[in-house]
């Protein structure tokens, strides 16, 4: 059998795409999955030739026409579920059912318990050679086994043989460190997938693909399926890959729409209301977006749809929103001359903003609806920088007022200061004025 050295990429690139496509590419398409100029179809072509009968075949003089044959084991890719957020829906899930009163634990079984036990159901479906409990006896009995005996754990490394989510009757250590907590189960799973970037990017000092990931979803929650495609594969950001599979999901998942609209701030795709007009998903950048004259965005008509990508929800918005706020006051500074480096050392604050080597500011964003002293204290004071902020969107001054109350918080904060960022680019303005004149 002629093989050459590309076909692995042209088959996966194939794959990926007869998984949204029902006709075949053109090469100029083909071309453009592969990252190659238009201009190179006819090398693809070349290629193609020593593929065909084997791999690929096509219809002579017939356009879109090619296509995958059929003996090719890999044509349907495997649908694949996240074992880490099913262990986050089960012990999440666990954890509520733990609270309920005795008496009710039969009758009520926690919406979180619920969806990772079909999860867990729809696994061993597509494994087909694992059978997962199917009612509450059975998953308990399953519950107090080491997870690893789970084949679909196999997976995740650095996984403990003796860790289970039930002992002694009781939930886990395990179990509590991997429940969520929140009103929206789903979102705070989804939310989880950042963490997991963070950890991943720490313990393998991926410094730039980290950076490379979070400028994405902040600027991109939405990308059409050959850009998504092209990023998977790019240097930057196949490092995080399975990350990636799992943060964006197809736009016809997440909502059945003729028409998809979406929000000129975040770009994100917008809710219909009862009286048929659209919203942003986020109520605070609606009311952002209302105060910018912002131009619409361009709607995706649904036969068009199954070729765009978004992110989820969750990470919409504990990534994309608060991100947006991130990356105006980088831009702020930035145009103001001052070196501005976004989420340094993989992400262990926001901004680090340096005017010269003596004067660094350390800052935190938050954008947040009120105001969480607990959470404040969590932020620690950088003793190799100048200041330490914590910055708040100044049109939350209103609902947060931190003019006024900075004074009884500030002291319990060992250091850092509560600032505005309409007051943090006007701090910057006048050391770089003293500057001028020094």
């Amino acid at each position: 059998m002629k093989v050459t050295r590309h076909r692995d990429r042209i088959l996966e690139a194939l794959r990926e795409w007869f998984r949204v496509h029902k006709e075949g590419p053109t090469l100029e398409e083909l071309c453009l999955e592969l990252g190659m100029q238009p201009r190179q179809k006819a090398t693809l072509q070349r290629w193609l030739q020593t593929m065909r009968g084997i791999d690929v075949e096509w219809e002579d003089n017939a356009a879109r026409s090619l296509r995958l044959r059929a003996s090719d084991p890999e044509v349907e890719p495997k649908l694949q579920i996240s074992v880490p957020e099913t262990l986050r829906y089960l012990a999440t899930g666990l954890a509520e059912w733990e609270k309920q009163e005795p008496i009710k634990r039969s009758e009520i079984i926690p919406h979180a318990l619920r969806i990772g036990m079909s999860r867990m159901h729809l696994t061993s479906l597509l494994q087909g050679d694992e059978t997962a409990p199917s009612n509450l006896p059975a998953f308990f009995d399953w519950a107090k086994n080491p997870v690893v005996e789970w084949k679909s754990a196999a997976e995740m490394k650095h996984l403990s043989p003796d860790v289970t989510l039930i002992e002694d009757g009781l939930l886990s250590d395990f179990a509590l460190q991997w429940q969520v907590t929140g009103t929206d189960v789903e979102m705070q799973v989804q939310e989880k997938i950042l963490q997991d970037v963070v950890e991943h990017c720490r313990v393998h000092q991926l410094d730039d693909p980290y950076r490379a990931f979070r400028k994405l979803i902040i600027e991109r929650p939405v990308l059409p399926y050959p850009e998504y495609r092209r990023l998977l594969s790019s240097t930057q950001l196949r490092p995080l890959r399975e990350f990636l599979l799992q943060t964006y999901i197809d736009l016809v998942d997440l909502a059945e729409e003729n028409s998809y609209h979406f929000c000129p701030r975040c770009k994100y795709v917008m809710r219909r209301r009862q009286d048929k007009t659209y919203g942003c998903r986020n109520m605070s950048c609606e009311r952002e977006s209302a105060k910018l004259p912002l131009p619409p965005l361009t709607p995706i008509p649904k036969h068009e749809a199954e070729n765009w990508k978004v992110v989820t929800p969750g990470v919409h918005r504990y990534g994309t929103i608060p991100g947006l706020w991130e990356i105006q006051l980088a831009e702020t500074l930035t145009k103001l001359g001052i070196r501005v480096t976004l989420w340094p050392e993989i992400d262990e604050f926001d901004l680090l903003v340096e005017f010269s080597k003596k004067i660094r500011w350390a800052i935190d964003v938050k954008d947040w609806s009120y105001l969480d002293e607990e959470r404040l204290q969590k932020v620690q004071y950088r003793n190799d920088m100048t200041e330490t902020f914590v910055v708040f969107p100044s049109e939350r001054e209103e609902v947060l007022r931190i003019k006024v109350v900075r004074q009884q918080i500030e002291p319990k904060l060992g250091g850092v200061r509560l600032m505005l960022m309409s007051e943090i680019i006007s701090q910057a303005k006048q050391i770089l004025k003293k500057k001028t004149h020094a």
